[in-house]
């Protein structure tokens, strides 16, 4: 094969850079640049290593948008400030307040920012531009709160900016935070400043349930499901830049990705380098193997096993009794009880009636499993999982079918080829 060269990791993969095998799916890419081509916001969501983010590298280029990246602590006014500094607005703030708004913002963030005038026309000698005369910018210093979107929105208008906002990493945000940028985002699209938010949940309207304003101002892109043909179709694009062939074994892996194309595209680049393809092979083809794909199958279980069972043991863990009665450990038991559950029922998720029998299947006091426990469990457990550093979470509950479901599309792989049995042996059980 004569031609460019490739790297693999350049054709396959999970990267925050663009893929060559990526494809383009009717009804999510075509959804989305639909909402590019309105004066709405988008909300792009999925389970984690799903295609979020390359589905905005693949469609935008870096001088359309400003992209933040969300973080647990950050405020309103921190992603507010972020944008700014990105559009190159200088500001200085003066005292902020403190004191907390009703949905977890800062009020009296005061700041003076430098706004651009228009610009003036100068005179002067021959080669300063068409007939001597160039152009040049004055500014003014303008009071503005930063904590409020509708002043944000005039500084950005005023600067002249247009670009969409992308909000990376929303569902990293408080609670309180993301409720209050839920309001905000309706004052936003009165003053046509649009946002991409892409967020790790599986439920539809989610913002929505914040505020119902937004009902009908935003244009929602699931990025799952993926289907069988889809991950033959990246099979199809990156083959002939790398000259490889993955028809005997693309049955078994697209059996093995469990719907999560992030794992699918780490087993065809670890396929490869198992197979010695570290680039586009330009003497003959080579034809992948099971070996090869066994052995990219371990390599990923490992990789996964390392950050799971960390997460799990973080979960589970609890600060010692502050009192005589012994805590509930709820943690530790729904973990125990998802590992004894079927495959099947694990990917379809759990009713909130079934995870409390999960729960209470083996627990040390049953009777003392309430129904206000277990709300306080699911209604926290993303957060909970944010605060042990457990990113991207593993485990989210959607309020609106009361279904527990697993976010991260990493986990199936890794609970459907490690040791279950061995595993809930080694997590730690709470002292009784």
């Amino acid at each position: 094969m004569e031609g460019a060269t490739m790297k693999t990791n350049k054709v396959f993969g999970v990267s925050n850079e663009k893929v060559e095998s990526y494809i383009q799916r009717e009804e999510v890419d075509d959804r989305f640049l639909e909402g590019l081509n309105s004066n709405k916001h988008i909300v792009v969501y999925g389970a984690s290593k799903q295609g979020k983010t390359a589905l905005t590298n693949r469609h935008m280029e870096p001088s359309e948008f400003i992209r933040v990246d969300c973080a647990p602590n950050s405020t309103s006014l921190d992603l507010f400030k972020s944008i700014l500094r990105q559009e190159n607005i200088e500001f200085e703030i003066g005292r902020t307040d403190e004191k907390s708004s009703e949905f977890g913002g800062k009020i009296g963030a005061k700041a003076k920012v430098k706004i651009p005038l228009i610009a003036e026309a100068e005179f002067g000698g021959e080669g300063e531009g068409k007939g001597g005369e160039k152009m040049s910018k004055t500014y003014k210093n303008v009071d503005f709160n930063l904590s409020l979107a509708q002043d944000i929105s005039e500084i950005l208008k005023k600067a002249g900016s247009n670009k969409r906002i992308i909000l990376e990493n929303f569902h990293y945000l408080d609670e309180e935070v993301q409720k209050s940028l839920a309001f905000d985002l309706r004052i936003f699209e009165d003053h046509h400043i649009l946002f991409i938010v892409l967020g790790i949940w599986r439920e539809k309207n989610r913002l929505s349930q914040f505020n119902g304003d937004l009902l009908d101002r935003m244009i929602e892109v699931p990025v799952e499901p993926w289907k069988k043909e889809d991950f033959l179709k990246v099979l199809r694009g990156g083959e002939p830049l790398l000259n490889v062939d993955f028809s005997t074994i693309e049955d078994q892996m697209v059996e093995s990705a469990f719907d999560s194309i992030g794992v699918f595209q780490e087993l065809a680049k670890y396929a490869c380098f198992d197979a010695g393809v570290e680039e586009t092979q330009q003497e003959k083809m080579v034809t992948l193997s099971a070996t090869n794909l066994n052995n990219a199958e371990a390599q990923k279980l490992e990789d996964y096993s390392s950050r799971h069972i960390r997460c799990l043991e973080s979960f589970i863990e609890q600060k010692a009794k502050t009192s005589d009665k012994t805590p509930l450990y709820l943690a530790y038991y729904f973990v125990k009880g998802v590992f004894e559950s079927t495959f099947d029922d694990i990917t379809k998720g759990f009713k909130r009636k079934e995870v409390q029998e999960l729960i209470k299947k083996d627990h040390h006091r049953p009777d003392d499993v309430r129904p206000s426990d277990m709300g306080y469990f699911l209604h926290d457990i993303v957060k909970t999982q944010v605060k042990k550093n457990i990113i991207p979470p593993i485990f989210d509950y959607d309020r609106s079918t009361r279904t527990l479901k697993i976010i991260d599309s990493t986990f199936y792989f890794f609970i459907k080829h490690c040791n279950k049995e061995e595993l809930v042996e080694e997590l730690e059980a709470p002292e009784i």
